[in-house]
């Protein structure tokens, strides 16, 4: 018995000695390594994104140092979350609401130094805690430019699933306009420190290694936009609450003007906001979220007189010389009377334009079938995206037989709804974008440039590593039925008895339409498109003033200020 419990000892021991043997000699480079795992810890490095500037080099978006909290969510506990609330005056419920459903250290950004101050002071008080530095966005125009180069935010888990790269949790993307659109270049790569920790995760020592790597900020994005246009513009709207603004390089279909109203703050929503404040910013009457130039649907007004006059004379409908019933103004169509803004008497064509008469195009709009004025609106752009490198365009609307039938049933409308429809009337929506890419295609000759806001990209030392190819389409419009209807805009503008007369410009020749577009809800709707110098066109610019009035009272003298101010620059 004693020799067999001596055996089995030695045996124990022999194994034991055996044991410490493969671990102290044969694995040791093995548990080594995972001693220093335990012991250095790789930290990412967030890298500031690339920035965005006007055509004039003016920086319209930027990354600028601040401090972020990180907080260990396996660490804090009710108590720590109470003495955070009160040291950062947030909710204790906003705060647990970021942190508990993570299991990965999450981000507060943009702490004021006073409160990083007293948070150093009080360390102790918060081991959960670890205060970093990383780049935040700012913009310097907020909110002019809002609606042109949006904003970030931090990923969600949705777009996690949807966005393509290298992603991971608690990264900050771009959420609207050039930040989404163009957000791959703007990210830059992140670099890698390593840290020395202690048993319970504190940083003990920060240290370079070969494998330590420096952060690189991403690509900037010149953008073809004048900021000082764009200011000049918000400056013309500061007695107005609504509206829209934008401008084309007819030659290339650079967007030189890119202005909605109301914007909202891009650096708030950066910087992140409580649930509350976004409801009520997605709830405001005035819909500040909503960006009119490449979104908003108006009915276009006499400004749509222009498509219809080219289609009644492409389809042979009409040609320049037409003269139809005389403008006593009113017309009796059906059992109720359409009226005119004056009497015009007998008017052909051009003239009709040039007065923006109502009677003579409800006619010309009635010697059409519906199909003819839809497919013709399709043909001249209207109804589809334009293909601006943005994201969210909308195609406008433009009404087809099968819609009124279901609207109003087969017999439920009559010849009177092509009369609504030939004015811009009626349910016929377009989007700004719509307008000044068409009449862009007008002023050149007759091609159509799919517009853009970006000019090129370059890295940090300032040289250009893409640029966009031109992309363009040619105008299903004769060349004679083009030069008439040009002739026409001119007059609009410099003839005595043109709508936009007195908005006409000394010493530059303006091709225009002015447009009062019926708004259900209010006042109606100013509006106005404009192009020059008219021979040879640098600039197209169409604005919408909302429950302004008429067109040639307040767009129309807001649009040529605009064509004078980049012409004179």
């Amino acid at each position: 018995m004693k020799y067999t419990l001596r055996i089995l000892i030695f045996a124990v021991v022999f194994i034991l000695i055996g044991r410490l043997f493969q671990l102290q000699i044969l694995s040791t480079g093995y548990y080594k390594g995972l001693s220093e795992r335990d012991r250095i810890r790789r930290e990412i490095i967030p890298a500031p994104r690339g920035r965005i500037l006007s055509r004039e080099g003016k920086i319209l978006a930027e990354s600028r140092p601040s401090f972020s909290l990180m907080i260990d969510p396996y660490r804090v506990d009710s108590a720590g979350i109470f003495r955070l609330s009160k040291i950062l005056g947030i909710k204790e419920e906003v705060i647990f609401k970021k942190v508990k459903p993570h299991f990965r250290t999450c981000r507060i950004r943009r702490v004021p130094f006073d409160v990083v101050s007293k948070i150093v002071e009080k360390q102790e008080k918060f081991p959960y805690i670890r205060l970093i530095t990383e780049p935040v966005r700012y913009y310097p125009y907020d909110p002019i430019f809002s609606h042109l180069v949006g904003y970030t935010g931090e990923i969600t888990s949705k777009e996690l699933k949807e966005f393509k790269g290298s992603y991971r949790g608690g990264d900050i993307v771009g959420k609207k306009g050039v930040e989404l659109k163009y957000d791959k270049f703007l990210q830059g790569k992140k670099g890698v420190s390593l840290v020395e920790v202690d048993v319970r995760g504190r940083v003990v020592r920060r240290f370079n290694r070969p494998a330590e790597k420096s952060p690189q900020r991403g690509l900037d994005l010149h953008l073809t936009v004048s900021e000082d246009l764009n200011l000049y513009a918000d400056s013309l709207f500061s007695d107005f609450q609504s509206g829209a603004c934008v401008g084309m390089n007819p030659k290339n279909g650079e967007i030189l003007l890119y202005y909605s109203k109301p914007g909202y703050s891009s650096n708030k929503l950066a910087a992140g906001i409580s649930t509350s404040e976004w409801a009520n910013l997605r709830n405001r009457e005035d819909a500040p979220l909503w960006d009119r130039i490449i979104c908003g649907g108006y009915p276009p007004g006499s400004i749509g007189k222009i498509p219809t006059a080219i289609i009644g004379m492409e389809n042979r409908v009409v040609d320049e010389f037409t003269t139809l019933i005389p403008c006593k103004g009113a017309l009796l169509i059906g059992n109720r009377y359409f009226h005119c803004w004056k009497e015009h008497d007998k008017l052909a064509l051009p003239d009709a334009i040039i007065q923006s008469c109502d009677i003579y195009f409800y006619q010309v709009g009635m010697k059409m079938s519906l199909e003819e004025m839809v497919e013709g609106e399709k043909k001249l752009g209207f109804g589809k995206r334009s293909g601006i490198d943005l994201p969210g365009e909308r195609e406008g609307f433009i009404p087809t037989r099968e819609w009124y039938n279901k609207k109003y049933g087969r017999r439920g409308w009559d010849r009177g709804i092509l009369a609504n429809l030939a004015i811009g009337q009626g349910e016929l929506l377009l989007t700004p974008l719509q307008i000044v890419t068409f009449f862009s295609s007008l002023a050149n000759g007759g091609t159509t440039y799919i517009p853009h806001i970006l000019k090129d990209i370059r890295d940090n030392e300032g040289k250009i590593v893409w640029k966009p190819q031109l992309k363009r389409t040619r105008l299903p419009v004769s060349p004679k039925t083009l030069n008439i209807i040009l002739e026409a805009m001119k007059a609009v503008v410099n003839s005595q008895k043109g709508t936009a007369y007195f908005s006409r410009l000394k010493g530059i020749e303006i091709g225009g339409k002015t447009g009062t577009a019926q708004n259900p809800q209010g006042k109606d709707h100013s509006l106005f498109v404009g192009f020059a110098p008219f021979t040879d066109p640098k600039i197209v610019v169409f604005t919408i003033i909302e429950n302004a009035g008429h067109g040639s009272s307040y767009a129309a003298p807001m649009t040529t200020k605009i064509i004078k101010r980049y012409l004179s620059n």
